[in-house]
């Protein structure tokens, strides 16, 4: 099974309802490794009035933002290519044509973590990760708190309002 055959299979079992739009968003994305244009483009495709109405569409599904959404699955497909080929994160975003520098900043603001200590957790533990913002977004809490090691908790105490 081929890194992008695996990946594929691990998002449909982990997102089994998703509409047919979205779910030719996350094939799209899985196809290309995480790029598929602006948010605009993508909306006129699907045939929707705007990207503001892509992004309640995607949120309605319980998945981020095209942008974020994009860098989720880019980071997925990276850690399984790492897994299967041992290749570096450097050598993989070369060979993608992608700035090595945006993709380690990628997997620091996505997990909080360097790509050395995000490769010791493997695709696993990233793809829970991403369940976890996925259920965050469908349920409405807020995103869980990304600390020094990897995503954390929510706070009970933070998400409550200010007594102002």
């Amino acid at each position: 099974m081929t890194a992008v055959t695996a990946l594929e299979h691990d998002l449909r079992v982990v997102l089994p309802r998703l509409s047919v739009q979205a779910r030719a968003i996350v094939d799209a994305l899985l196809l290309s490794g995480g790029s598929i244009g602006s948010a605009t483009r993508v909306a006129e495709r699907l045939g929707l009035p705007s990207r503001f109405a892509l992004g309640r569409m995607l949120r309605r599904q319980g998945l981020p933002g095209l942008r974020e959404l994009a860098a989720w699955v880019s980071l997925l497909d990276w850690v399984i290519l790492t897994e299967h080929s041992q290749a570096p994160l450097f050598a993989i975003a070369t060979h993608a044509r992608r700035n090595p520098a945006v993709c380690y900043r990628t997997v620091k603001r996505l997990t909080g973590l360097t790509w050395a200590q995000l490769k010791g957790r493997g695709s696993r533990w990233v793809l829970r990760q991403f369940i976890a913002r996925c259920r965050a977004i469908r349920t409405g809490r807020r995103a869980p708190a990304i600390g020094r090691h990897g995503l954390a908790t929510v706070n009970r105490s933070a998400t409550s309002l200010p007594a102002w």
